[in-house]
């Protein structure tokens, strides 16, 4: 009978701490505990931690940034032309103190992260659904901004405007409670009549480049040219003015100096000036 009770003992107390342990339940770093009590839930959120929950429910939630992806989306531009195929990654956050409250608001709408991303862990995710859902809008208000000839060139702002407009309609319903922290625009393809349509604009700009440059090429030695034939002008006024009559005189008898010597240097010619019969040069054969 000892033998037994010592036997029993050790038992007793192995199976009684295994009871304990069973009753605890960890919440690792990063994730916050959502407690229930018979159905009801604490609006308090538990940090990490070890907690002795066998009379409790604990359901241990993400606070981390997680990802998911929208693909294969076909949504209309501007100038209404649909895309081809849109992939877009959404990376958001919960905030710690809300997700008791969203817990409540959004209990059928919870996934684990491995159900929304390959490679995920399985930390439960709240309002995945309704996030999603909201991102998917974002996207399509976002494109129907812009035009499709030019959305390949404007990624960073096609991103900015979902990711503003995804968080403002998430904090209209529930303030402060998520954190978009940021999209990427993974895939951007328009269909091939489209994709034509971005060539030939490109050429027409590069067109208009080219004559743009010509034209200011041209205005440019139309005004240096102007310039150069206003100098000329002014400086022959400056010359005009500056010659007196007696000046005038001289220079025209040098210039008809010139003019005969050039032409008495021709064999043959004879240089007769003031209508006179003797010849002023004269150039034997």
């Amino acid at each position: 009978m000892t033998v037994l009770r010592r036997t029993l003992l050790p038992l007793g107390l192995g199976l009684g701490l295994l009871a304990l342990l069973g009753g605890c339940s960890q919440i690792d770093t990063g994730n916050v505990g959502v407690e229930r009590t018979l159905g009801k839930v604490s609006p308090e959120a538990l940090a990490p931690g070890l907690y002795f929950t066998l009379f409790k429910t604990v359901d241990e939630f993400t606070a981390k940034e997680v990802n998911f992806a929208l693909n294969d989306l076909t949504p209309k531009s501007r100038d209404n032309l649909t895309m081809k195929d849109v992939d877009i990654d959404v990376y958001f956050k919960t905030n710690p103190g809300a997700i008791p409250g969203l817990y409540v608001k959004y209990q059928g709408d919870v996934v684990k992260h491995k159900d929304m991303v390959s490679g995920g862990t399985g930390d439960l995710v709240i309002a995945y659904s309704r996030v999603s859902r909201e991102a998917r809008e974002a996207v399509y208000k976002a494109i129907a901004t812009l035009d499709a000839t030019t959305m390949h060139t404007k990624r960073s702002e096609l991103a900015e405007l979902i990711r503003s407009g995804l968080q403002s309609e998430l904090d209209s319903n529930d303030k402060s409670a998520f954190v978009i922290t940021a999209v990427n625009v993974r895939n951007l393809l328009t269909d091939p009549a489209i994709e034509a349509a971005i060539r030939q604009r490109a050429e027409t700009d590069q067109a208009i480049e080219r004559k743009r440059k010509e034209i200011e090429l041209a205005k440019a030695e139309a005004e240096r040219l102007v310039v150069q034939a206003e100098g000329e002008a002014r400086a022959n006024q400056i010359i005009s003015a500056s010659l007196t009559p007696a000046l005038k005189e001289l220079r025209l008898a040098e210039i008809h100096r010139d003019a005969a010597i050039a032409v008495a240097g021709k064999a043959g010619n004879t240089v007769l000036l003031n209508g006179g019969s003797t010849p002023m040069v004269n150039v034997g054969r």
